[in-house]
């Protein structure tokens, strides 16, 4: 009974997480729309439904113990939205199809070398743009050795079979594990979008307070939140938002 709770548990956590993916690409697009452009003009916008659409699909691979798959589509995910975001970054005056040839030619250098050319107005540190870089990079590096199906990973489904342990169901721990990795890579997609978003979009996001929110816990969403420090609606509990901003850093 106590594992089935934990196992509850890590299905509710991966709610929160995706939940909080689905409203940050969400409320850019309608937001944006506010303002004088439209959102179909910025490219990572145009191409937010690969995001969405990945989100329901998480939720089912995991329940038939579909890991590698899990990270695969991680993988396929910071691949798109960091070139997604350096097309809207330097191609903002161009129409939708010329953009499509310039992600095309992206797209034939596997990698994610554009990160290195990605501006980051909302991250004023320049430390942490590099930590940033490094992170995204590694975690990269790491799903990429899922890509293909790996002596390592036929040992590893040997190895269970021989443990009786049934492939359609992951363990509390490789569930634990497995939802650090999609919370992770999906902070790191919402410091991207945030960074290809007007300041107004990235503003009013984050100014009603988002407790909830589960990137929270991340240490670049915290730097791209304290931007917005100098707003006069936090000026009169300003030292107690910071204590709980830095308080619920975790990664």
């Amino acid at each position: 009974m106590q594992l089935k709770d934990e196992i509850k548990a890590e299905f509710k956590r991966l709610k929160q997480i995706t939940q909080s993916f689905f409203d940050t690409v969400l409320f850019s697009i309608f937001n944006y729309s506010r303002g004088p452009s439209n959102w179909k003009d910025n490219f990572i916008l145009r191409v937010s439904d690969e995001f969405i659409e990945g989100l329901e699909s998480f939720e089912k691979m995991i329940e038939n113990g579909f890991k590698n798959q899990c990270r695969r589509e991680l993988r396929f995910l910071i691949e798109v939205a960091i070139k997604a975001t350096f097309i809207t970054q330097t191609n903002t005056k161009e129409d939708f199809e010329t953009q499509l040839v310039t992600y095309r030619k992206l797209l034939k250098n596997p990698g994610i070398n554009s990160i290195n050319r990605i501006n980051f107005p909302f991250i004023k540190d320049e430390e942490f743009i590099k930590d940033f870089r490094v992170e995204i990079k590694r975690m990269y590096g790491d799903l990429c050795n899922y890509v293909h199906l790996t002596p390592e990973q036929l040992t590893e489904k040997i190895t269970l079979s021989k443990d009786g342990k049934p492939f359609d169901k992951l363990s509390k721990v490789e569930f634990e594990i497995l939802n650090s990795e999609i919370a992770k890579t999906f902070s790191y997609i919402c410091v991207l979008f945030f960074n290809s978003m007007p300041q107004y979009v990235v503003g009013d996001f984050f100014e009603p307070g988002l407790p909830d929110y589960y990137f929270n816990k991340s240490k670049y969403i915290a730097e791209i939140d304290k931007e917005f420090d100098y707003k006069y609606e936090r000026q009169a509990q300003l030292e107690e938002l910071i204590q709980i901003r830095n308080n619920r850093i975790e990664f």
